[in-house]
């Protein structure tokens, strides 16, 4: 490390900091391996560093993290040189697994944005222990914080989870369920039968959910199903309590099965190999 850029990053003023974290990340970025090591160091090394600047540094991880700082990392985290939500969640967007426990430990945070955080956390290290936790937070008193279970379980997949939001689905905590739909919609493995099965419910509000999980599955198998509700005039009047009826959210999910038909079209074209 170049002792000028040694001296910005040991510097109590933010400002200087701030100048030399990011000018340090655009080199590291464009291949300069000097300018990743020195950000390196301030993770392996963060006690000799001003927090400013340690905090700073993790903001952009994207530019210089690899495995050789998952040990700082948590030894930082067990010494709470840092709030324990900011660095698990570097941690997270890091990839570092050993963050796992207190990504779990969050979930008992007082602080609702906290528990949104190790939700998250869990989601991305695919942290499949967490499952069966994730299904009880479903139930949390914040919303914000039952949709990143929700969208955690979705990325973890499989059946636990795939069970918990289907329970959630048709015996409901909560009036309104769009977070538990669109898991439903995207999870693995893929929920389209059970989901056109519950579409079909004497249960008004477990049609009207599972109908908007139709949109989100991409199915070849639900856009017939979904026309046909759409145009139902009993559907019109079938409604949940925001006054939303089946007929509409039947509408709406077409229009999410038509998006995500496109992104998919696109990625495969995008993948395509080239001749």
């Amino acid at each position: 490390m170049t002792d000028d850029l040694l001296a910005q990053l040991l510097d109590p003023d933010p400002a200087v900091d701030e100048d030399a974290v990011d000018a340090a990340a655009g080199r590291a970025l464009a291949g300069d391996r000097e300018a990743a090591d020195a950000l390196r160091d301030v993770v392996l090394h963060f006690e000799r560093f001003p927090i400013s600047t340690f905090e700073r540094t993790l903001n952009r991880l994207y530019a210089f993290a690899d495995a050789s700082l998952e040990p700082a990392m948590l030894r930082a985290l067990e010494n709470g040189v840092s709030a324990p939500w900011y660095l698990t969640a570097a941690c997270g967007r890091a990839g570092f697994r050993g963050a796992v426990p207190y990504a779990l430990a969050l979930l008992d945070s007082h602080v609702a944005y906290e528990r949104t955080v190790g939700c998250e956390v869990l989601g991305v290290l695919g942290a499949h222990e967490a499952v069966p936790t994730l299904v009880d937070v479903l139930g949390d008193t914040d919303h914000r914080v039952r949709e990143s279970a929700a969208a955690a379980l979705a990325d973890l997949g499989g059946s636990g989870a795939a069970l918990g939001l289907r329970r959630e689905l048709v015996e409901p905590r909560f009036a309104l369920l769009g977070y538990v739909s669109n898991a439903l919609g995207a999870i693995e493995p893929d929920q389209t039968t059970w989901l056109l099965d519950q579409a079909a419910s004497p249960d008004t509000r477990t049609r009207y959910w599972a109908v908007r999980a139709l949109g989100r599955t991409g199915s070849d198998l639900v856009h017939e199903p979904l026309l046909v509700v759409a145009a139902d005039p009993a559907e019109e009047t079938a409604a949940i309590a925001n006054g939303s009826t089946v007929a509409s959210a039947a509408r709406s999910a077409l229009k999410t099965w038509q998006r995500v038909r496109r992104v998919r079209a696109a990625d495969t074209t995008s993948t395509r190999p080239t001749t």
